[in-house]
């Protein structure tokens, strides 16, 4: 089977192997709104198969990809495991059961803020229909969700945004960390989470530093890093990975974290900052997107086929000499009949109103008769019988090896007489 295709809500079919479904569909575009998906585009895919009879599952399939180069993006900096979910809606008439929606969800790995989010595929699992007739499906919108990931996540020195530094620092490779020694010199990040920490080195060397969250100095005012953030002496060797100074139980919004040298002469050194984010039971309302067709009123039109009748299998007493009386032909079917019924599935996709010119897909479902799989797929196709130049071919090989074969014993018979004299 093939099928055709028709661009941001047209009719597509796919071809298959035998042992697989066709599958008909349409490709729409979808413009989201709010949210994490504000303007971004959608190139959505929405497939059925269409072999379909009474009582067998539809799997209405969404395949989702960014389109014109734009995508959903973290709104924070987050540690593994936030979650990318999606629910389309679809209009479905006619004599069916099952879901109105197709729903799907994809784990993410770690992110930074503004990376690009991976999309999930989108599943209705069970719709059927109930009787044979007409079934129209109608995709509708499409509702994104984004819940983030509970925990830290670290956001290294280098991986501040263009405009964290303010002053003269330098990125001193060695220790994998930014110094300055230059009064006022400043490090910010702005951050969505209910927490952050400041991570340094810890050094006898350092200047005091200032610490602000969203323009406000947190206790102590005056941070001396020897001291560390609870006042106690820090005398170890310079080492990285040093929690100096961290808050907790802001409210989850959008927040800035600046740090300030108040020392010329002395040195400050920035790690990393660490981020804390909350765990939520439920996606964020602020996160969500709504994604619309265009075209709208694109229409999936299944017709449902008659459950083909099934074959008995043959009476085991029967030998195949003998047909019953059914036939007449005299090869023998153990009195049953081979003849094939067919159901047929029609798939149209159109816009509303269906416009005079609807292409048509038409696949046509055979009820399996015997399957004889041979180390492949089953095909559901009866094996096809000898032709008759093949018997007649083959009898008459057998007969001239007869003929030869008894030939040769009389030599030898005749050569064992003449011995014997």
């Amino acid at each position: 089977m093939s099928a055709l295709s028709l661009v941001g809500g047209g009719l597509f079919a796919i071809s298959s192997t035998p042992a697989q479904a066709n599958t008909v569909g349409v490709d729409l575009d979808y413009n989201c709104t709010g949210g994490i998906g504000q303007g971004t585009k959608l190139r959505v895919t929405v497939t059925a198969p269409t072999t379909m009879t009474v009582g067998q599952p539809i799997g209405v399939k969404w395949n989702i990809a960014y389109h014109d180069q734009t995508a959903f993006t973290s709104p924070s900096y987050l540690a593994p495991q936030s979650k990318l979910s999606a629910k389309g809606a679809l209009q479905i008439e006619g004599p069916w059961s099952g879901n109105t929606s197709a729903g799907g969800s994809l784990d993410q790995w770690e992110l930074k803020k503004g990376d690009r989010l991976k999309l999930p595929s989108l599943d209705t699992g069970k719709v059927g229909a109930t009787e044979p007739g007409e079934i129209r499906i109608t995709p509708g919108d499409l509702v994104v969700d984004f819940t983030p990931a509970e925990g830290e996540k670290a956001v290294d020195d280098d991986e501040l945004p263009l405009g964290a530094y303010e002053g003269t620092w330098r990125d001193v490779a060695g220790r994998d960390v930014h110094e300055t020694t230059a009064r006022n010199a400043s490090v910010s990040l702005k951050f969505l989470g209910t927490g952050v920490d400041f991570i340094t080195e810890k050094d006898q060397q350092p200047g005091n530093l200032k610490l602000e969250v969203d323009g406000v100095v947190h206790a102590p005012e005056v941070v001396d890093p020897p001291k560390g953030g609870d006042g106690a002496l820090d005398d170890g060797p310079k080492v990285g990975g040093h929690r100096l100074w961290k808050v907790r139980d802001l409210s989850y919004n959008e927040h800035t974290v600046k740090v300030t040298n108040l020392e010329d002469g002395k040195s400050a050194v920035v790690d990393a900052f660490r981020v804390v984010t909350p765990r939520f039971e439920a996606p964020p309302d602020d996160f969500r997107s709504t994604c619309s067709p265009d075209p709208k009123n694109v229409t999936l039109t299944i017709n449902i086929g008659e459950k083909p009748p099934t074959t008995p299998p043959p009476n085991p007493g029967d030998n195949g000499n003998n047909n019953g009386g059914q036939n007449g032909n005299g090869n023998g079917n153990g009195g049953q009949s081979t003849a094939t019924t067919t159901a047929t599935a029609t798939v149209t996709a159109s816009p509303s109103p269906v416009p005079t010119n609807t292409r048509t897909v038409t696949a046509t479902a055979t009820p399996q008769v015997q399957i004889t799989p041979v180390g492949a797929p089953q095909t559901g196709e009866s094996p096809a019988p000898p032709s008759g130049g093949a018997l007649i071919g083959a009898g008459s090989a057998m007969l001239v090896g007869a003929i030869m074969g008894g030939v040769a014993l009389r030599r030898r018979r005749a050569a064992h007489a003449g011995a014997g004299r």
